[in-house]
């Protein structure tokens, strides 16, 4: 049975969506919400990012500089995810500060972790850790990052010491973060540092992530064998643009490239699977686009859109696609399932309250069908610097301006605080 809703956070949002009855999901579960490192930190002078973004290669020239602020006061954006109600929260720890030079540990930098992520402790939320997001220090860099057959071992090393001096306040470690669009975007399209277009060098950045991934993970057992670990993989839902064979063959294609790669490698490795899901991708065969796998993304102009970045829309919002993505990493890995990113790029927020509930039935019809779902992270708590799109897309549950720093809860914040709390989507009325 289906019933319609009529959300009544405010009038500007109001509207109205057919899902199943009340959904209630698995004691335990983790409602939380996502953040990285220098997308929210500021001031991380010392990673490639940084560089790139001084010479002017985000969309609008835009910089991170002072970012959301947190390495200087985490504590509030903190305060307002407890306020949602959530249990837990993703961050990420930036390699470039805690290892500044090859060898040498800051400690004033392992100090401030400590403080962030016992500030998620004291405010009734677990925390989840990513050691690798999309961050390098510039001493990597300039030993060619992860083209560097050595790198998965100095990766393996910071984490080492990583969990060494952490791992009393954390259980739950993200090895490397999306390698696919690390080497994708980095080393093919070329629209990530450091600009490269090869597709060579891009699957043997995406081998040397993977290597890290397994060294890393190797490496938390070592040290804390009750702790549990997991990489975090961009599933991009892809269906071909027609029944035409050569779009069918290119899509089976590139789906083996971006995702089968990553899935046939897992089985041993990890604990866990961190699931990223945003959108689906129409694929089409073009002849054009060599720097793409000859492959056109799209959505059809007829499909509802999220907000447009540099390259015009950023993806189509499409409920199902996290419910076929959920079934068929479980089928092929059998493993513990954690949504660590979904949300949209939405800045008036007309979109994400419907966006949350839809996505959301998905993840319990996955949970009911038997697929081993243990929480789901909200992308993200607050608007941040979204990489070579700048400040120009808004993902936040709550709104920031960035020159003066502050917040605004939007209306699908109060919504996810209604879920978290009850630990369900509400009976229809109950909004």
């Amino acid at each position: 049975m289906t019933i319609q809703y009529d959300i009544g956070l405010s009038t500007h949002t109001r509207q109205h969506i057919r899902l199943p009855e009340p959904l209630r999901f698995p004691p335990g579960f983790l409602w939380g919400t996502a953040t990285s490192a220098h997308q929210v930190e500021g001031q991380n002078t010392n990673n490639q990012w940084w560089v790139w973004e001084q010479q002017g290669r985000c969309w609008h020239g835009d910089v991170s500089g002072d970012a959301c602020g947190w390495w200087r006061d985490a504590e509030g954006d903190l305060d307002r995810a407890a306020a949602l109600g959530t249990n837990a929260h993703r961050m990420s720890i930036e390699w470039s500060r805690i290892e500044p030079e090859e060898g040498r540990f800051d400690r004033r930098a392992i100090r401030r972790y400590r403080n962030i992520i016992g500030g998620i402790i004291r405010r009734g939320m677990t925390p989840m850790i990513t050691l690798h997001h999309f961050t390098n220090p510039l001493w990597i860099e300039a030993r060619g990052a992860w083209l560097n057959p050595a790198t998965p071992r100095r990766f393996a090393q910071f984490v080492a010491y990583a969990v060494e001096e952490l791992g009393d306040l954390c259980n739950l470690w993200c090895t490397v973060n999306e390698p696919t669009v690390y080497a994708a975007l980095s080393y093919l399209q070329g629209v990530w540092p450091p600009g490269r277009r090869n597709i060579i060098q891009a699957l043997r950045v995406f081998a040397n992530l993977m290597r890290g991934h397994e060294l890393a993970a190797q490496t938390v057992r070592k040290q804390h064998p009750a702790h549990r670990v997991g990489i975090v993989h961009h599933k991009r839902v892809l269906d071909p643009a027609s029944p035409a064979g050569h779009d069918v063959l290119t899509t089976v294609m590139y789906d083996y490239l971006v995702n089968g790669l990553v899935l046939r490698r897992l089985r041993e490795t990890s604990d866990f699977f961190g699931l990223n899901y945003y959108s689906r991708d129409h694929i089409a065969f073009d002849l054009r686009r060599p720097y793409h796998l000859f492959i056109r993304r799209f959505t059809p102009p007829h499909f509802e859109q999220s907000d447009a970045g540099m390259e015009g829309a950023f993806g189509e919002i499409y409920p199902n696609g996290l419910y076929r993505a959920l079934k068929r990493v479980y089928r092929w890995l059998k493993l513990p399932i954690y949504v660590t990113e979904t949300g949209l790029p939405d800045a008036d927020d007309n979109q994400r309250p419907r966006f949350l509930l839809n996505h959301l039935e998905s993840v319990h019809r996955a949970i009911q069908e038997g697929v081993d779902v243990r929480g789901v992270f909200v992308w993200s708590l607050v608007d941040n610097f979204e990489w070579a799109e700048g400040w120009g897309l808004r993902f936040g549950l709550y709104a920031l301006d960035e020159r003066t720093g502050e917040r605004r809860m939007r209306p699908s914040a109060a919504l996810y605080a209604i879920i978290t709390r009850a630990n369900a989507i509400p009976a229809p009325g109950a909004l």
